[in-house]
């Protein structure tokens, strides 16, 4: 549904090729979520409208979209639907035809209860999401793990977890960090950024630690009285880190790969430009973008791809991120091997 810059002009017919391509791809969904969240009254063609306005108004590519093409494809594509249910392998298209790689629709799946039989143990471990992990190495450096985090569809309570549990394991490695820390995010595939960022916060140096780019400018994410975001108005810091390390300002490692992805990105670059950082691994998966979520009425989300990402110094970031020492083989032994020649050398 992208055009070429001289015109975004497309006819019904290509739209609705290129929509029922996709569609064949998108159709591919848990028939049970499905099901579950189609019992919402809204008739599918409001639904669908709905779905439409809100890429119409807030995806990156808008201006490149022949948008009354794209209307029409997907009415004919989704004509029979009986539920906004039905709705979706249609919208899954339209936000496909989008010509990003990052926007998608999502079906929340409910977080399952711990039973009282002798598998509740078992249930509980699946129901939970991964929370950070760390531990001291050699001594005197600081592991980091952060796994990736999914905050929606009724999980918010999570990402409050999650920076909890990132800011004790920060504390208990303290002593151990002289030399430095190391930022694992070869596993981290996306979710929400904001929980990782403020439970690294001391880590991060000061800000601008990067800015969401789309077409009304750049939006900085910065320290605000009480919280990192990108919502205070202001591009430079108004408020001090949330809590204190001794060894913040150490030298931090950041390992990533082709399994980092989204918000695991979005961390990685926060890290990068900060003084005494240097990253380690491969490249990464290239969801270098953001996404907005919107809830529509079936409680299904909705992710728009509204802005582009660019570091510190203001550069747009275009592509996967590129490691400062590429690996071939694990990242973590010369990332090691950095930190101990920055704390001979200091």
């Amino acid at each position: 549904m992208i055009s070429g810059k001289s015109s975004p002009r497309w006819t019904l017919a290509a739209a609705l090729a290129a929509l029922s391509i996709v569609s064949s791809v998108s159709a591919q969904t848990d028939s049970s979520a499905e099901e579950a969240l189609s019992t919402e009254a809204e008739p599918p063609e409001a639904y669908v409208e709905r779905a439409l306005d809100i890429l119409q108004q807030y995806h990156m590519n808008r201006q490149e979209i022949d948008w009354e093409a794209m209307r029409q494809a997907v009415r004919v594509l989704s004509a029979k639907a009986k539920t906004p249910g039905d709705t979706h392998a249609a919208l899954r298209a339209a936000v496909a035809a989008m010509g990003d790689n990052h926007g998608h629709l999502y079906i929340p799946q409910p977080r399952r209860q711990a039973s009282a039989s002798s598998a509740g143990e078992k249930e509980t471990a699946r129901a939970m999401p991964a929370m950070p992990e760390g531990k001291p190495i050699d001594g005197n450096i600081g592991y980091l793990m952060l796994p990736p985090l999914m905050t929606v569809g009724g999980n918010e309570d999570v990402g409050t977890q999650y920076r909890e549990r990132l800011v004790g394991i920060l504390q208990g490695l303290d002593a151990s960090a002289r030399c430095g820390w190391v930022v694992d995010l070869r596993q981290n595939a996306g979710g929400n950024m904001w929980p990782m960022l403020n439970g690294l916060d001391p880590l991060l140096g000061p800000g601008p630690f990067g800015y969401f780019v789309g077409a009304e400018g750049r939006v900085a994410w910065v320290r605000g009285e009480d919280e990192i975001s990108s919502g205070t108005g202001s591009e430079v810091d108004t408020g001090e880190p949330q809590y204190a390390l001794a060894n913040a300002d150490a030298p931090v490692a950041i390992l990533f790969g082709p399994r980092t992805a989204s918000t695991g990105e979005m961390v990685a670059i926060a890290l990068t430009g900060r003084e005494n950082s240097r990253s380690f691994g491969a490249k990464s998966a290239n969801y270098t973008t953001a996404v907005r979520p919107f809830t529509l009425s079936d409680g299904a989300i909705l992710g728009v791809t509204s802005s582009k990402v660019a570091y510190r110094d203001g550069a747009t970031i275009e592509g996967p991120l590129v490691p400062d020492v590429a690996v071939d083989a694990d990242a973590l032994e010369p990332a090691l091997e950095w930190l101990h020649r920055e704390c001979a050398a200091n």
